[in-house]
């Protein structure tokens, strides 16, 4: 969640659509006056869904109509797929304790918590439990009527393009975009997806399914 004051606008960022690369972008521009934080008690969490945001701005006095609002969303198989892969390596960084990352207790716990995630789980019951612990696209994006209360949906797939859209949008020089937090290439998506999965991923994302046309593609990494 990036706001900024000066460009009267406002990201709403769903966990694994590039927000990092978007805030790691901006942030060096001094264009960003607030952004989100990694706590829930935060007055602003990181990825927070719009209508918490805009309770927030009421809170603060700002005029949420008088702000841009843009978020970006992924294909939903290969979203959850990248939680997937991301929990992965982090729980095999962290039984290994691997040496490029700085085990402070923040690393250890989240280490912990990844490694538990897949203890004595085949890789369904563990892609299975990321489908139902984490909230659907929909919920960032939409009011409390379902209606969608943001100005631009992005696409993850076309990122490059769409950032370059925001910036002009908004008024600010486009810079390179930074490629933040890629996974790390491993098995297909076919060999963790089986029929139940896909379907579950389905019923749950539809609004955004319906919204973009995505469909699964197991060539997807």
């Amino acid at each position: 969640m990036l706001i900024s004051h000066k460009h009267k606008f406002v990201t709403i960022d769903i966990p694994k659509t590039g927000s990092r690369s978007l805030r790691e972008t901006l942030l060096p521009l001094k264009v960003i006056d607030i952004h989100g934080e990694p706590s829930f008690h935060a007055q602003f969490y990181q990825h927070d869904h719009s209508v918490n945001v805009k309770k927030q701005f009421a809170v603060n006095q700002w005029n949420w109509n008088d702000y841009y609002k843009f978020t970006i969303v992924r294909n939903p198989w290969t979203r959850y797929y990248s939680f997937y892969k991301y929990y992965k390596r982090y729980a095999e960084q962290y039984i290994s304790r691997c040496k490029s990352i700085i085990w402070t207790e923040p690393e250890l716990n989240q280490g912990k918590l990844c490694a538990e995630l897949f203890k004595n789980k085949n890789d369904q019951q563990v892609l299975k439990n990321i489908i139902l612990n984490n909230d659907p696209q929909d919920l960032y994006y939409c009011d409390e009527s379902s209606e969608i209360a943001v100005d631009h949906i992005a696409e993850f797939e076309n990122l490059s393009n769409e950032f370059v859209f925001l910036c002009n949008r908004v008024g600010i020089e486009v810079p390179s975009l930074q490629h933040c937090n890629k996974s790390v290439p491993s098995q297909n998506m076919h060999d963790v997806y089986n029929q139940q999965l896909i379907d579950l991923v389905s019923d749950r994302e539809r609004h955004v399914i319906e919204l973009k046309d995505y469909k699964f593609n197991v060539n997807i990494q």
